[in-house]
């Protein structure tokens, strides 16, 4: 099935800027339930952050706010339920925050103890904060995951600085497990950490190897299970650690290179559409940005996770030969904005029938879901060295 392209912008960058990431700034349920997208935010290579309307995908007159960090790294929501924080940070080391409604200076910003900030996850609603750190050099050495609480910003209340020796790519929480922190590397590891705990041996619960350098890395919501993606185009899937001694953990799912298997050149993100997994794969020599969908088999293992080849929903050109840095699907309006280092902001959509064969009911509102308070005793410490390969995650 292929998209139609509404509309595109450049959203008044200046030439040759790239776009990092886009997010929408709509109140959520939870991580996969989304209201109408009000207002698009997005980073882009010139450090600025720009707010802008997703129908016609112009900035805001007061939506452009510039330098809002040395060489701006990381956007992310600041909350939920009332949305109108988002949060930026930056190799200058500043966390910032800012107020949609009054864009022109952050409301509230935290130093961190070391600068080159390369990854960030927030909860401002549990006064949760944590930052990733980038590794400039050739050779591997510490790079912490720093975490605060909000209503006391001046010093992080865990730092854990040794389990990663290479830049931190990807941080995630699962709204379930919030005392489980998930961290990714371009050492090789997904680390989860028990953030109730301050020593960080105790805290290392479990540690993966995907055995070359991690590009992204998450849940697969709404489950526990855990996703990799190499910067070699590798996937693997993963079971989170189970607290019971006598069980066994399930064999990972490894599909190994995807550009043979599906004819791909990169591995843009896992993306989500509602609560369907899709895997969107970008292509320089053709432009185009494939979103392949992601689904358990049934009568197949706990983890194996399948993507269909034969059911892509194709977005032909998408960004040229530039690749394709995020996309978010607003399952209201059955539109995917992409963007990416062309320094455009894209708008997609399918044809009505095809919108309701590829989201299916994805467009419903969901009811929040049970939670689900696991509490994990064991803490795996059998960390292996992975690929010290390099990933410029910006």
């Amino acid at each position: 099935m292929n998209a139609t392209q509404l509309g595109q912008s450049d959203l008044g960058l200046p030439p040759n800027s790239y776009i990092y990431r886009i997010i929408s700034t709509a109140p959520r349920q939870d991580p996969l339930t989304y209201d109408r997208t009000d207002l698009l935010a997005a980073i882009a290579s010139d450090d600025s952050l720009r707010f802008f309307d997703p129908t016609t995908l112009s900035t805001l007159a007061n939506g452009v706010v510039r330098n809002v960090n040395e060489k701006v790294t990381c956007l992310e929501r600041g909350n939920d339920q009332q949305s109108n924080l988002v949060v930026t940070a930056g190799r200058d080391g500043l966390i910032k925050f800012w107020d949609k409604r009054i864009p022109g200076s952050a409301v509230a910003h935290i130093q961190s103890p070391q600068k080159l900030i390369s990854s960030l996850v927030c909860n401002s609603e549990k006064h949760f904060l944590a930052a990733g750190i980038e590794n400039p050099e050739d050779g591997p050495r510490g790079s912490p995951v720093y975490i605060w609480d909000q209503r006391n910003p001046q010093a992080p209340v865990r730092e854990y600085v040794e389990s990663h020796t290479d830049t931190v790519t990807d941080l995630q929480i699962h709204p379930n497990l919030p005392n489980l922190l998930l961290s990714a590397s371009t050492d090789g590891l997904v680390n989860v950490f028990d953030i109730t705990q301050a020593d960080e041996d105790d805290a290392l619960y479990q540690v993966i190897n995907h055995r070359s350098a991690i590009a992204r890395a998450g849940f697969m919501f709404p489950t526990t299970d855990i996703y990799a993606m190499g910067t070699d185009e590798t996937l693997s899937f993963y079971a989170l650690q189970s607290q019971e001694d006598e069980k066994e953990e399930p064999k990972p799912k490894a599909y190994g290179d995807t550009r043979e298997q599906l004819g791909c050149e990169y591995l843009a993100k896992m993306h989500w559409v509602g609560d369907k997994a899709y895997l969107a794969t970008g292509k320089h020599s053709s432009g185009d940005l494939t979103l392949y969908p992601v689904h358990k088999n049934l009568q197949g293992g706990p983890l194996d996770y399948i993507c269909n080849p034969q059911q892509p929903l194709r977005h032909q050109g998408a960004h040229g030969e530039e690749i394709v840095r995020d996309l978010f699907t607003d399952t209201n309006t059955g539109t995917t904005y992409t963007c990416g280092e062309d320094g455009s902001v894209r708008a997609w959509r399918m044809a009505s029938e095809q919108n309701a064969e590829a989201f299916g009911d994805a467009a419903e509102p969901k009811t929040k879901s049970k939670d689900r308070k696991e509490k994990r005793k064991d803490k795996k410490k059998d960390k292996r060295k992975g690929d010290e390969s390099r990933f410029a995650p910006y």
